[in-house]
């Protein structure tokens, strides 16, 4: 998951997306750009007028620091900046850590697919196969 869509609303809620980011690894300016963009579906593309002035008063506030490589990381008041953050417990997106996430994501994306097929027929046809093809390895579980 996620941060809630409201984080994304003000100017704070960027400087809240930013600390969240960067407590996962360091980052320099486009790629913070670049996962903003990702983790909104190109909702939200931040400017780089709002990203590297960001960084910079993170930066002077002690929150984070520059590395040699460019790249911004968390100091330790960053990170505890980050456990203040109401939203910031969310699991981070990517692949489910047991069984119980991988059935419900798989449950998730089957209810997608359901709907694009019946809003969208042609844009599943050309995946039918593979997509019963997988129904049946799911079938021997």
């Amino acid at each position: 998951m996620a941060p809630p869509p409201w984080a994304f609303i003000s100017r704070r809620g960027l400087r809240e997306v930013v600390l969240w980011l960067l407590s996962d690894k360091p980052m320099n300016g486009a790629e913070v750009i670049r996962a903003v963009e990702e983790l909104t579906w190109g909702f939200w593309k931040p400017s780089p007028g709002s990203v590297y002035p960001l960084l910079k008063q993170l930066e002077a506030e002690g929150l984070a620091k520059r590395r040699e490589d460019g790249r911004y990381e968390l100091t330790e008041a960053g990170r505890r900046a980050v456990k203040l953050i109401p939203w910031a417990k969310i699991p981070r997106p990517g692949a489910p850590r047991n069984i119980e996430e991988v059935v419900e994501e798989l449950e998730s994306w089957s209810m997608y697919l359901a709907d694009v097929a019946t809003t969208e027929p042609d844009r599943i046809a050309p995946y039918r196969e593979r997509i019963r093809k997988i129904a049946e390895i799911l079938q021997k579980v």
